[in-house]
């Protein structure tokens, strides 16, 4: 099957974009604010819509980001729980086994249930999940899961040299990438070599030169030497003065006697430039569109360099810029399978319950995205990765299950009523096309509804069709007649039994157009 229209191949459908980094300075449309929403917090309720629409760009962007700051949380139980001593009977080390299971269990359904409800804040962890990327099949431990979580969280509108910082010794980096193993005598470049090449300025620079060379990967990983993590001693990354090699090492041809921090202080000073770049390019290319404008980026990658590399700077003027805007990128995304599920729940205003959640993650792992566990370092490559003509029926098989069979009819009745005035006369038309406004995140004359042969149903000289109907897009005429079916327009009773399951079905026809994979 063919991906819809939305998707553009080349650079040439983007000529006409907005040029620069200024704010938009009208005030949001809906069809805006339901883009906002999309692409920053998984979808956006109608209400949430609402309240955004007549907003400045600016204003609507900083409220999110307020709101998404992490002020802490209460933390469970088990938390400071550490692996049984030496000591430990067999038995002690088979229940922590079988508890440590379960905590994965609710670290992933928290952090599930987290993003269904926190908006931009589950959106911008989900970003730099997939960024400083740690396996938890490698890393193993529940308490190692909950506090590689919070560091991202803390730091998510940050300062990303602290950022930096913080995930160096973070212990779930410290295993994944063989920090722990890295000493005097025997330097592992596992964590070097990824810091440069994937979390801060990648190996090539904007003018095509090389960033760093293999020299300074060795260079580097000894500068990073001396840290452990003994679990049943401590979560925290511990350093081992002893196990560091004290000695000069030359990293981007300066000398220097560096630690971690040092080093990463170093990274910042000499290829400040490059990082900056890096980020903003990363950043781009998660929320705005996969064909990078070099020009806009540059800008973009200034502005955070000036900053002193701070997130909430770089954010702040990418979601509130004119390009964020410009109806020439809606449809460039393709939902990752978290965005696509959560989205069910997150636009028609519900939360899921314990069920639900775990229902979305078993079916965002079946199809790929296992939250806590990217399948490499590099993370989930994302976008087009997502969709084919095999994924596509999955996908289409998973949200079925959720609109259908997951979702309870008080939640499908709340949403509609949202959507449409149920006392309304003409509800039968207004509820079909609130409900594919509400739906897509592309223009609809960009949505490729199929065509219903025949008129409505019923006794249309009795009760005829409202003009408005009548003599607007043919492609709203054939929404409702699919809503409808073979029902008259004039039987349709929001409040009859069998009012949810219709509802159900036609929420279930829109989000099996490929268009709906989009955002």
């Amino acid at each position: 099957m063919a991906l819809p229209h939305p998707l553009p191949r080349s650079r040439a459908h983007l000529g006409s974009l907005a040029s620069t980094t200024d704010a938009l300075g009208t005030p949001l449309t809906s069809e805006q604010a339901r883009h906002l929403h999309a692409r920053l917090t998984f979808g956006g309720s109608s209400a949430q819509i609402q309240a955004a629409t007549g907003r400045l760009a600016e204003d609507v962007v900083s409220d999110l980001l307020d709101e998404a700051l992490f002020t802490g949380e209460d933390m469970p139980i088990w938390i400071d729980v550490l692996f049984p001593p030496r000591t430990a009977t067999d038995d002690e080390r088979q229940q922590f086994s079988t508890n440590n299971a379960e905590w994965r269990r609710q670290v992933r359904d928290d952090l599930i249930r987290e993003m269904a409800v926190s908006g931009l804040r589950g959106r911008l962890f989900l970003f730099w999940h997939n960024h400083f990327v740690a396996s938890l099949q490698t890393y193993s431990y529940a308490a190692l899961a909950y506090r590689y979580a919070r560091t991202i969280r803390q730091n998510a509108q940050g300062n990303f040299k602290q950022f930096v910082h913080d995930i160096t010794v973070d212990g779930a980096m410290l295993i994944y990438l063989d920090g722990r193993n890295n000493r005097s005598t025997a330097p592992n470049e596992n964590y070097a070599r990824e810091l440069m090449e994937l979390f801060t300025m990648g190996p090539i620079g904007p003018d095509g030169s090389a960033n760093y060379t293999e020299n300074d990967i060795q260079e580097l990983a000894r500068a990073m030497t001396g840290y452990i993590l003994d679990a049943r001693a401590s979560w925290e990354g511990q350093f081992i003065p002893g196990r560091h090699d004290s000695g000069e090492k030359t990293v981007f041809g300066v000398t220097g006697n560096w630690d971690a921090a040092g080093a990463v202080e170093h990274l910042f000073a000499e290829r400040s430039s490059q990082i900056a770049y890096f980020v903003a390019r990363k950043a781009y290319r998660e929320f705005i569109h996969q064909t990078v404008d070099e020009a806009y980026v540059t800008a973009l990658a200034e502005q955070f360099e000036q900053s002193g590399f701070s997130i909430r700077v770089l954010f702040e003027t990418l979601f509130a810029s004119e390009r964020f805007y410009d109806p020439h990128i809606s449809g460039g995304i393709v939902k990752s399978p978290i965005e696509l599920l959560l989205g069910h729940y997150v636009e028609s205003g519900q939360v899921p319950n314990d069920t639900q959640v775990r229902q979305v993650w078993t079916y965002a792992r079946q199809a790929d995205q296992y939250l806590l566990s990217p399948p490499n370092v590099a993370g989930w490559p994302g976008h087009r990765d997502w969709l084919d003509t095999n994924t596509l029926g999955t996908r289409w098989n998973y949200s079925s299950v959720i609109v259908r069979r997951r979702m309870s009819e008080e939640q499908i009745l709340s949403f509609a009523n949202e959507m449409a005035d149920p006392a309304s006369q003409e509800h039968a038309f207004e509820l079909p096309l609130a409900l594919a406004n509400h739906t897509f995140h592309i223009p609809m004359d960009w949505v490729e509804v199929p065509a219903v042969d025949g008129d409505f149903e019923g006794d249309l000289d009795a009760f005829p069709i409202p003009a408005w109907v009548q003599d607007g897009p043919e492609r709203d005429r054939n929404l409702i007649k699919l809503f409808l079916g073979t029902m008259p327009w004039y039987e349709w009773d929001p409040q009859s039994d069998g009012a949810p399951a219709r509802i159900a079905n036609f929420m279930d026809r829109l989000i099996q157009f490929p268009e709906y994979q989009l955002i």
